[in-house]
């Protein structure tokens, strides 16, 4: 059984994106739909690879099931700016 996938939108994100290309942290977000109805809370999956560039080499982390979401990342950012105030 083949079972084709189709990515539906893919999106980077340079985290900093004020240095040089040579030296960046990128995250890419595949949508695939997996068969179902497209809604709000299903039909899509994610796929994520996170990858540090070095001018001639790179290293990348593929994220599947673990991935990075609005959700988690709003967690992360207002754990840290929590933290970042408590030192003051």
């Amino acid at each position: 059984m083949n079972i084709e996938t189709k990515i539906i939108k893919t999106h980077s994100f340079n985290f900093n994106p004020t240095d040089n290309g040579g030296e960046s942290l990128v995250l890419t977000t595949e949508f695939i739909a997996n068969g179902d109805p497209i809604t709000n809370n299903g039909g899509v999956f994610i796929n994520q690879e996170l990858t540090l560039n070095s001018y001639c080499n790179a290293c990348s982390m593929i994220l599947t099931g673990a991935t990075l979401t609005p959700e988690n990342l709003r967690k992360l950012a207002n754990e840290l700016e929590q933290s970042r105030n408590s030192i003051i």
